[in-house]
């Protein structure tokens, strides 16, 4: 019995550090370099389907491996960045959630922004600072 407690033990604990084997840690330098990848497109300003998708895709990425630090404000411009691929542009309603989202998600625009022009150092990562601007050329 013990030995079957221990083997399972083991193998919990193997399949635990090949899972943290296989993703990429959550730091500053990983965030930034993935960043350095992704902001050329994310610069662009999406117009079809496919851009908006491919712009979700981008975020969804990073957030992945945001640090601790900016974790919170990048799920955030995430979550924006859903919430305008998902919105029926015929809808009042769905349209208003979009807009309201984006000036409630405002603050962690410019945490975001701040915290990658500090940490990143690039003054051209730095194009998330205004998260309804970008939302309303969508």
């Amino acid at each position: 019995m013990r030995s079957r407690t221990l083997t399972l033990a083991s193998l919990a604990l193997l399949l635990v550090t090949l899972g943290a084997c296989r993703s990429t840690p959550r730091t500053a330098q990983n965030f930034c370099r993935q960043l350095a990848k992704e902001m050329p497109a994310i610069a662009e300003p999406p117009v079809t389907n496919e851009q908006i998708t491919q712009s979700v895709r981008r975020f969804e990425r990073l957030n992945e491996i945001a640090p601790l630090e900016v974790e919170t404000d990048w799920q955030a411009l995430t979550t924006l960045m859903r919430a305008a691929r998902d919105v029926d542009a015929n809808d009042t309603a769905s349209v208003q959630a979009l807009v309201d989202l984006s000036y409630a998600t405002e603050k962690s625009a410019t945490a975001a922004s701040a915290w990658v022009l500090s940490t990143c150092g690039d003054r051209k990562s730095t194009r998330l600072n205004s998260s309804h601007s970008s939302v309303s050329r969508m």
